[in-house]
């Protein structure tokens, strides 16, 4: 998505969903070849769980779905999942079937112009886009457009500051048009303040972090 497509859709992004959807193979591989945790990535899926009837989640960019494993299939909200790329959004839709989940509306779409109207939105996931876009900051205000006042936004995104390993496999990445640049923690955190959301948090400042916050009133 640095350009106008997804890496994850080719053989890369097979193997992602078959390890993310594994949180102790995913835990080992993020140490290993990252240098991260993603213990924080899997707990803040909880917000999905606890949204009341009614109440529409967004999750953009949806990839192949991980963040379904937190959707129960009796909950009676309006899920819309939306990706830049087909494949992607095939992958979403059978990992919704696979586990009963009829509620999920999925879409094709850009973060930076999402084919929805203003406030549409409760809870917003953005789970490791921003990193692999060239401009983050579009996508942020685009998402919090979206979302109501009061409404929550969480997502993951890798930063500037971070590992060796890290830094050198997603600088090649950028390099070579992959990946967008990893933001940094302070524009990071202005970005989200500038779009209208309300004393933002980023955790841990280096590294892969879980940002989130809620839109303000009015």
């Amino acid at each position: 998505m640095a350009g106008s497509s997804n890496v994850c859709a080719g053989p890369f992004g097979a193997f992602y969903d078959f390890y993310i959807e594994r949180p102790r193979l995913a835990q080992a591989i993020g140490h290993m070849v990252w240098g991260v945790g993603l213990a924080a990535l899997y707990a803040s899926m909880e917000a999905v769980g606890r949204m009341q009837d009614g109440a529409t989640i967004l999750d953009v960019p949806c990839g192949g779905g991980v963040a379904l494993r937190a959707l129960r299939p009796e909950q009676r909200v309006r899920y819309v999942a939306i990706d830049i790329e087909q494949k992607m959004i095939d992958r979403f839709q059978r990992r919704a079937r696979e586990r009963s989940l009829h509620q999920v509306e999925p879409l094709l779409g850009d973060m930076r112009a999402l084919p929805l109207p203003d406030a549409c939105a409760d809870l917003c996931l953005s789970y490791s886009g921003l990193h692999m876009i060239s401009d983050p900051a579009a996508a942020i205000a685009e998402v919090v457009r979206c979302l109501k006042p009061g409404g929550e936004l969480i997502g993951t995104t890798f930063l500037a500051a971070g590992t060796r390993r890290q830094r050198f496999l997603l600088g090649r990445g950028h390099d070579s048009g992959v990946n967008g640049p990893c933001p940094p923690t302070q524009d990071l955190l202005r970005w989200l303040q500038d779009a209208g959301i309300d004393a933002p948090t980023v955790s841990p400042d280096r590294g892969f972090a879980v940002f989130r916050g809620r839109k303000r009133a009015g």
